[in-house]
C-alpha cells in the first residue's frame, strides 16, 4: 500500500494526469492519494465536475480529501 498526499486541487485534477503522476502505474486501489483541503471537485453538480469525478474514479488509486477553507459547503444532493 502506497500513501501520497497533496493539497489545493481546487478542482484542478490535471496534476494526476499519468504523464505527471508516473508513480500511479505502480498502484491499486489499495494505494490512497490523500488531497489535504481545498479538493474543490464537489462544487455545483455540472457535467464538467461530474467528468472530472468519473475521471478520478477511473484511476487506479483511491482518492481521499480533507474539506478545506475553499469548498461548497452549501452544496446539497
Amino acid at each position: 500500500m502506497a500513501i501520497f498526499i497533496t493539497g489545493d486541487t481546487h478542482g484542478d485534477f490535471t496534476r494526476f494526469k499519468k504523464s505527471i503522476f508516473y508513480e500511479q502505474a505502480e498502484l491499486t486501489r489499495d494505494g490512497c492519494v490523500i488531497i489535504a483541503g481545498d479538493f474543490g471537485g464537489i462544487w455545483d453538480g455540472g457535467a464538467e465536475e461530474r467528468h472530472w469525478l468519473d475521471w478520478l474514479e477511473a484511476k487506479p488509486f483511491t482518492t481521499l480529501f480533507v474539506s478545506g477553507n475553499h469548498e461548497n459547503f452549501d452544496m446539497r444532493k
